[in-house]
């Protein structure tokens, strides 16, 4: 089947692969996101050189799995390397042969996939493979070396941001973000699902636009019916994902788990100070384990600039992490045996897909933009929450922006239009006079309203200077 969306990363490898100099590429996002896919399908088979690192695997086992693909390569060496300066050694004099495979821009193609396996303790690995790019990548002009995994934060900190032998070498880094809803409107298009836009959104709500998640789900049936399959059911596919992803993408700490189960029970966000205090984290951990996360894309992080000290509010916004902690995991506040039966209590149902909604809509903040028209112009964009503890109040989306404006955001996912009657216009213009008041923003602002299905209703709408639909966030 074809690739799906991706037009920028494609573009990107494609360039690097016909360049007159050797490249350097690093592929990068959380599990399941379609890295090695979008690799595969780009350069078909025109690899030179590939190999997958051993999930938990030791050095023994590393180099031995090395050692076949290097004979699957043409290397006819019976032993196993000693070291990973052998093994980069004998790669070298395949790729320097007569008769490698070279694509059509005569570049020889070397895929490592999930690379962080490969260095495991007391590993030679990354000064094996550091020495082996500094003397090749530079001396040849035909290299086109591409390392890929899912350990975000590890790729971030070991390669990316590498101030020893692998500093600034890295020549094209490509992070691969979920689909969009467009993306994955083309993708279940593609494959003949016919859900409507609402479908498709609470879809991407629960499952977070990861490839592999919709390449699991049957057509032909109901997204109710799939949801049940495989997150309910017993042995589901997906029940115990969130526990791989976590393995997958960061270190096997139990701190990970800990702060995001705690987020997750604060759709809004909640202080930094205040998780770390309620969690009884030292300080360094905490704040090592919130950047790893922070840097894999699963929490956000913002400053609360209109409170004394500038307090940084961490957020979970992970969709299907969310809705594994609310629904999945043995501490969920909700404890369900399927969907419909969740769904048969339509106030806690329907406060959930709110929230849901909420985060999606973070995640499509530049398709908001753009129905703004508003595209070019420097935003930061939070939730926010009053510090009153009487008569407070919550914004779902704020967008302030560098030109003069702020645009307060209420998003609502109904399944008709968002009836807006005269009560509750009198309680958005509440929240704008009491944002005005605590963040003393001499900015002009502007009501939105983001609303999946439109608004309706006999109240005076004439404070809300926008309406988005579902149908912008498509775009």
């Amino acid at each position: 089947m074809r690739v799906v969306g991706r037009k920028n990363e494609i573009h990107e490898l494609e360039r690097c692969a016909k360049t007159k100099k050797s490249e350097l590429v690093c592929v990068y996002g959380r599990r399941r996101v379609g890295k090695t896919y979008l690799i595969e399908q780009t350069f078909a088979n025109y690899f030179a050189f590939r190999v997958t690192g051993v999930e938990g695997g030791n050095k023994t086992a590393q180099l031995e799995s090395f050692h076949q693909r290097l004979k699957d390569a043409g290397d006819t060496n019976k032993k196993r390397p000693k070291n990973w300066f052998e093994a980069f050694s004998r790669l070298e004099k395949i790729l320097k042969s007569d008769d490698v495979i070279c694509s059509v821009h005569g570049k020889r193609i070397v895929f490592f996939d999930e690379f962080p396996w490969f260095v495991t303790a007391k590993s030679d690995f990354l000064m094996a493979f550091g020495e082996f790019w500094n003397r090749c990548g530079t001396a040849d002009n035909n290299l086109l070396f591409i390392i890929c995994g899912s350990a975000t934060s590890w790729i971030i900190q070991n390669i990316l941001e590498d101030s020893g032998s692998l500093y600034d070498r890295v020549t094209c880094q490509i992070f691969l973000r979920p689909f969009s809803l467009k993306e994955t409107e083309q993708y279940m298009n593609d494959r003949d699902f016919g859900w409507s836009r609402k479908q498709i959104a609470e879809a991407q709500m629960i499952f977070g636009g990861l490839p592999f998640f919709f390449d699991l789900l049957n057509s032909g049936e109901s997204l109710t019916w799939n949801i049940n399959t495989l997150c309910f059911n017993q042995h589901a596919l997906l029940r115990n994902e969130s526990k791989k992803l976590l393995e997958a993408t960061l270190k096997k700490s139990p701190v990970y788990n800990r702060i995001m189960e705690r987020l997750s029970h604060n759709i809004y966000g909640m202080p930094k100070a205040q998780c770390q205090e309620e969690l009884g984290i030292s300080q360094g951990t905490f704040t090592r384990a919130v950047d790893d996360l922070v840097k894999c894309g699963y929490v956000h992080e913002s400053k609360d600039n209109y409170i004394k000290g500038h307090p940084l509010r961490l957020q979970l916004v992970d969709p299907f992490l969310l809705f594994h902690y609310n629904f999945l995991s043995k501490n969920a506040p909700v404890q369900v045996k399927s969907f419909e039966e969740y769904k048969a209590d339509t106030g806690k149902y329907m406060n959930w897909r709110g929230h849901a909604f909420e985060v999606l809509c973070l995640f499509h903040i530049e398709q908001i933009k753009r129905a703004l028209g508003i595209s070019g112009v420097n935003t930061n964009e939070y939730s926010w929450i009053s510090s009153r503890k009487e008569g407070g109040a919550q914004i779902d989306l704020v967008i302030e922006r560098d030109d003069g404006i702020v645009n307060l955001c209420e998003e609502k996912f109904t399944d008709t239009a968002f009836s807006i009657s005269s009560e509750y216009e009198e309680d958005l213009l509440k929240k704008i006079e009491l944002y005005k008041q605590e963040t003393k923003k001499k900015h002009a602002i502007k009501l939105v309203m983001i609303s999946a299905e439109g608004i309706k209703g006999s109240a005076n709408t004439e404070h809300i200077t926008r309406v988005l639909t579902l149908d912008d966030l498509f775009d």
